[in-house]
C-alpha cells in the first residue's frame, strides 16, 4: 500500500515521514514529496488564491501526476487537490490534510469518487487560543502601542482608549465560532472571571452549559460583549458576517479580535467604525490581501492592533500535526473511524489492508 507524503515550506515531508514511520510496519511504502514554494511567506499568497478561488487556481507540479498514479494514501497541508490531479489518481482511497482548512482541497470531487476524506481539526487549537487572548490585552491595554512608542524614543500615556481601558474581571466576552478552539478560549478566560457569550448554530446548550458559556444569538452577543473574537470557519453562508449592521451593534467601547479568516469581516465596514470611533478597537491578524504593506488602510488606524497571520503558527502545533493525523488515520487499519471524516455520509468506510 502506497502512501505519498507530501510536504511544503510549512511542514516538510521529513517530519510528516516520521509521523507515519509506524505505518510501515503495517506494510506501507512511505514515498515523501516537497512540494516548496521558496518561502513562508510565498506559500500564505497561493493559499490566499486558493481559498478564494478554489483549488483549479494553481496547478501542482508535472511529477506529482505521475507520483500520484499508484497512490492508495494522500497526504498534505496547503497542495491543491482539484480534479485533474484526482483523475491521476487510480487507485486513491482516502486523503488526509494536515490542517483544519481545506480549501485547496475539492472534496466534493473526492467524494464523488469515493475517496474518503479526512482534516485535523484542533492541531493549532491551543496556539489560536493563546494569540486570540493575547490580542485581546494587547489591543485593550495598549501593549503593542506603548512597546513601538518606547522603540520610537516616546514615553507614550495616552491612547485612543485611555478613558476606556478596562479590567477584565466582570467583562463580557462574546465567542463567534464555539468550535474547538472558541472552547478553549472559554476555558482560558475562566480564570479571568469573564461573562461569557458564544454564537454557534451547530453547537448543542449542553457543551456551553459545561463550560459555563452561555448559548446566544449573534446579535445579543454583539450588543452585550466588551470584548467580541472570532474562531468560525469561512464559508459562503457566514461571508461578511460581521459588518456596518453588525459593528452598530456593538458597545462604543467594546473591542474586535479576529484570528480566524478575514472574509468574516467586511474589512471596509470595519475601518469606517475604527475611524470614526464606532467601536473600541480591533486586534487582527488575518486581512483581505497579504502581506499587507504599511499603507493597508487598518494598519494605518491608531486603534488596531495588527500582526502578520502568526496566530497558529507555533512550533508545537506544526511538530504535533502529522502525529495527530497519523493517529487518527490509523483507525482505518482496525475498520474504525476517525473522527474528522469530513465527506462522512457521502462515501462508504474503508477498512485498510495491512
Amino acid at each position: 500500500m502506497k502512501v505519498l507524503l507530501v510536504g511544503d515550506d510549512y511542514i516538510g515531508s521529513d517530519l510528516i515521514e516520521s509521523a507515519f514511520a509506524s505505518w510501515r510496519e503495517k506494510g506501507c511504502e512511505l514515498v515523501s514529496y516537497d512540494w516548496l514554494l521558496g518561502s513562508v511567506e510565498k506559500l500564505q499568497n497561493v493559499n490566499r488564491i486558493l481559498e478564494e478561488k478554489g483549488p483549479e487556481a494553481i496547478m501542482p507540479p508535472a511529477d506529482l501526476f505521475t507520483l500520484i498514479e499508484d497512490a492508495d494514501i494522500l497526504i498534505i497541508q496547503f497542495l491543491p487537490l482539484g480534479r485533474s490531479l484526482i483523475d491521476s489518481a487510480k487507485k486513491l482511497k482516502v486523503v488526509g490534510i494536515l490542517r483544519a482548512g481545506y480549501e485547496n482541497v475539492d472534496v466534493d470531487y473526492l467524494s464523488s469518487k469515493g475517496i474518503m476524506f479526512f482534516n485535523n481539526p484542533g492541531r493549532n487549537a491551543d496556539a489560536v487560543s493563546d494569540y486570540a487572548i493575547g490580542m485581546m490585552l494587547a489591543e485593550a491595554r495598549n501593549i503593542a502601542r506603548g512597546h513601538m512608542s518606547l522603540k520610537q524614543g516616546e514615553w507614550r500615556r495616552e491612547y485612543v482608549n485611555s478613558s476606556y481601558i478596562p479590567d477584565l474581571p466582570g467583562r463580557v466576552v462574546g465567542i463567534v465560532g464555539f468550535g474547538q478552539i472558541g472552547q478553549l478560549v472559554a476555558k482560558k478566560l475562566s480564570g479571568f472571571e469573564m461573562r461569557i457569550l458564544a454564537y454557534d448554530p451547530y453547537v448543542s446548550n449542553g457543551v456551553a452549559d459545561t463550560l459555563n458559556v452561555q448559548l446566544t444569538d449573534l446579535a445579543t452577543l454583539l450588543e452585550e460583549s466588551d470584548f467580541v473574537t472570532l474562531h468560525a470557519r469561512l464559508t459562503e453562508d457566514n461571508r461578511h458576517m460581521i459588518g456596518a449592521d453588525e459593528l452598530a451593534l456593538m458597545k462604543p467601547t467594546a473591542f474586535l479580535i479576529n484570528t480566524a479568516r478575514s472574509g468574516l469581516i467586511d474589512e471596509k465596514a470595519l475601518y469606517e467604525a475604527l475611524r470614526e470611533r464606532k467601536i473600541g478597537g480591533a486586534a487582527l491578524d488575518v486581512f483581505d490581501q497579504e502581506p499587507t504593506g504599511k499603507d493597508y488602510p487598518l494598519v494605518t488606524l491608531d486603534n488596531c492592533t495588527v500582526t502578520p497571520h502568526i496566530a497558529g503558527t507555533t512550533n508545537d502545533a506544526l511538530v504535533k500535526a502529522p502525529y495527530k493525523l497519523a493517529r487518527e488515520l490509523e483507525k482505518l487499519f482496525y475498520g474504525d473511524e476517525p473522527r474528522s471524516w469530513v465527506n462522512k455520509g457521502k462515501v462508504q468506510l474503508i477498512k485498510l489492508n495491512s
